[in-house]
């Protein structure tokens, strides 16, 4: 398996079936192409890589879309899980999400299996971005721990609450046998577990976080950290039937880290509501990849964001307005 992509076993690469049809209510004053548009990316924290190409999105379309009379606005908030919870409530109109976060949200799984029935059908799919591993640190002064079972008692970063970061952490005490009574949980994430570490106040950092992450970058520059594999079942039972899939972490990818490391990775996705019009999110994924050199000015992650990929991982019904731009360029027929 390709470790940067993957194709998605979500529903191939057909145009999504019109709002209408899903039995979601459209949200009073949807976006419409050529009107006043305002429009939110809901993001993640603000020290994070999506706040990041969300605001290089921003910043993208406000400069190339003024014949349209488009206002683009980024919102920090609590990540994947509440990102969908937003587009689901109509308050923010597009997204970044872990991939496997928004495939269960659109299929009702996971933690989102209580929550109203086809609650998220009106987030569709619009494009893969960057493959977003999960890494394993653990500090010089826990020496003992070397696996994800050895994380009893300890202090353990795994994100913010509701963030994808979470979502993961959760799974893993389900293959492991962890529960919360197990562990002392930190709800940090980037610059605040940079600081965890600096003042050496946790014990281990288990999240989902870009390739060659900055905030990793900062974990490793201290010299207490180390990079470790991931259990091998765990691994397993992340990838079996789900769009996330075994990655290897490069030698040379983070200071110190001298040796491949195993874990797995998710895409992260860019996504939509479906009452957004279709003419505006074409208009929207042709800016991006038509000027990708401005988002890698903003944030180097952005150069794995590809045409080629970009249907890698699909979580849902794909957005009419992607799948005009896909055809457009010969990506799907």
């Amino acid at each position: 398996m390709d470790n940067i992509t993957r194709r998605g076993a979500i529903g191939g690469a057909a145009a999504a079936t019109a709002l209408a049809a899903t039995g979601v209510p459209a949200i009073a004053g949807a976006p419409k192409f050529g009107d006043k548009t305002f429009i939110r990316i809901g993001t993640a924290g603000s020290g994070g890589n999506t706040y990041r190409v969300g605001a290089g999105m921003a910043a993208l379309f406000n400069e190339k879309l003024t014949d349209i009379k488009l206002q683009t606005s980024v919102q920090a908030t609590g990540g994947s899980v509440h990102n969908m919870e937003l587009l689901a409530d109509g308050e923010v109109e597009i997204a970044t999400a872990g991939g496997s976060v928004a495939h269960q949200a659109y299929n009702n799984a996971g933690r989102f299996a209580e929550r109203p029935m086809d609650r998220y059908k009106v987030v569709q799919f619009v494009s893969s971005i960057y493959p977003n591993p999960v890494w394993f640190l653990a500090m010089e002064w826990a020496p003992e721990i070397k696996t994800l079972r050895d994380l009893r008692g300890k202090r353990v970063s795994m994100g913010l609450v509701g963030s994808q970061g979470e979502a993961v952490w959760n799974q893993i005490m389900d293959i492991v046998g962890l529960t919360y009574e197990d562990v002392d949980e930190e709800f940090t994430v980037h610059q605040a577990a940079i600081d965890q570490v600096r003042n050496r106040q946790i014990d281990a950092v288990v999240i989902p976080d870009a390739a060659g992450s900055s905030s990793i970058v900062q974990m490793m520059e201290t010299g207490f950290a180390r990079i470790l594999d991931m259990d091998d079942d765990v691994i397993a039972g992340m990838t079996e039937d789900s769009l996330d899939f075994p990655y290897t972490q490069p030698a040379g990818s983070v200071p110190g880290l001298d040796e491949p490391r195993k874990t797995w990775a998710s895409s992260v996705v860019l996504v939509a509501r479906a009452d957004v019009e279709e003419d505006l999110v074409y208009h929207m994924i042709k800016t991006v990849f038509e000027n990708i050199e401005f988002l890698e000015n903003i944030h180097p992650i952005t150069r794995y964001w590809r045409t080629e990929t970009a249907l890698d991982g699909q979580t849902g019904a794909l957005h009419p307005g992607a799948a005009k731009y896909y055809r457009e360029i010969g990506l799907m027929s």
